[in-house]
């Protein structure tokens, strides 16, 4: 009957009552013979927005009743709505920059990180020394070289980094290279199909690049039976990739993990702030708190995430264009920051030790910690330490 199929997202439901005559935008889950259900969409009028390489699905756009006669086709599995996600990073409210010392004198040298974000703008603290935007990939505009008309990119490319180029800020590990996919738009928000798309691509890539990390520092409020985001980063995994995400701004309410930070085998970041000294530290207010819904103990760990001093961006740059920057700094909070810091981490310790896999990699973080005094469900096993 229609709207209750099984393979129908419960949320996509909603929509379908509401929308009877537009198209809705959907992730195809497909288990088999993907040419016959593209035919299948393009005969019904529908767009194809995304195919994905790494995984059997297809993003597109259809009507209710399309939808809804596709599922009678044994090769789909699932539709998904096409949810729209969020960035986890919030302005300061004052300043006080941080600084963290890594005694291992290691700088990530020949290790990758990918980043799907707002983009990332031609810092001079990130270009002028060495040019650490290895990749940029614009999902969003089409752009072929890197801006970012949101500054949330650059503000965590800066923490991972950084070069010192304008001035003292560095960041973790700034001999890494920098894998940016543009998957969120200027206001901070980024659709699911776009997402997964981004981790798509850097999977592709990693076979033949050094990059051995994704970051993932946004939340999507989702629960699908089928979760493409979810069947992607653990493919990612799969193949060797490390995978650090954010645990989010929704804390202090327990289970306020959601998507990615609730997947069991990601690096899963919570925020922590500090008033001068570790003993001073604390899990941060907003920051994601556990367990997810499914009962896992998240977060897996913390680092520090409030009032972080990084590099800003001109907003209002295209590609091609001149740029007028107002400051090169500014400060910021939110547990994306932490994530970012732990996946500069994970890369100063690959070049330690090149063969970690990431599950070996989830737990030397886990060990690199100082317990806050604070629940599991706050801190993990703690705040993670460069000493």
């Amino acid at each position: 009957m229609f709207f209750i199929n099984r393979k129908i997202d419960a949320h996509l439901k909603q929509f379908m009552k509401l929308n009877i005559k537009n198209k809705i935008p959907v992730i195809i889950l497909i288990k088999s013979n993907t040419n016959k259900i593209k035919s299948k969409v393009l005969s019904s009028n529908g767009k194809i927005k995304w195919e994905y390489e790494n995984i059997s699905a297809i993003s597109c756009e259809l009507s209710p009743m399309s939808i809804d006669a596709l599922t009678e086709y044994p090769e789909v599995s699932f539709i998904c709505y096409d949810y729209k996600g969020n960035l986890c990073l919030t302005n300061a409210h004052k300043i006080m920059g941080t600084n963290i010392i890594n005694v291992y004198g290691l700088t990530g040298k020949n290790i990758g990180i990918g980043l799907i974000d707002t983009g990332v703008y031609p810092h001079p603290d990130l270009i002028n020394k060495r040019n650490t935007i290895a990749y940029f990939k614009d999902l969003i505009n089409g752009f072929d070289k890197p801006y970012d008309d949101n500054g949330h990119g650059t503000f965590l490319s800066g923490c991972i980094a950084a070069n010192k180029y304008t001035t003292n800020i560095e960041g973790i590990a700034p001999d890494s290279s920098i894998y940016m996919i543009k998957a969120f738009d200027t206001t901070g928000k980024g659709f699911l199909s776009d997402v997964v798309k981004g981790i798509d691509i850097l999977i592709s890539m990693s076979s033949n690049t050094n990059l051995r990390i994704i970051t993932l520092p946004f939340e999507f409020d989702i629960s699908p039976i089928i979760n493409p985001l979810e069947l992607i980063i653990k493919t990612a995994i799969s193949k060797n990739i490390i995978v650090v995400a954010a645990a989010g701004n929704n804390g202090p309410q327990s289970f306020s993990i959601n998507c990615p930070g609730n997947i069991e085998e990601v690096i899963t970041v919570g925020g922590a702030e500090c008033s001068g000294n570790i003993k001073s530290c604390k899990v941060a207010s907003y920051s994601g708190r556990g367990p997810t819904t499914n009962k896992i103990t998240k977060p897996d760990v913390v680092m520090l995430s409030s009032n972080i001093t990084s590099l800003s961006s001109d907003t209002t740059y295209l590609p091609g264009k001149s740029s007028h920057i107002a400051s090169f700094y500014t400060i910021k909070s939110g547990t994306s920051i932490a994530a970012a810091f732990v996946a500069a981490y994970c890369a100063i310790m690959l070049e330690k030790t090149p063969t970690l896999t990431p599950k070996d990699m989830k737990s030397v973080v886990c060990l690199s910690t100082i317990s806050l005094g604070e629940n599991k469900y706050s801190q993990g096993k703690g705040l993670v330490t460069f000493t």
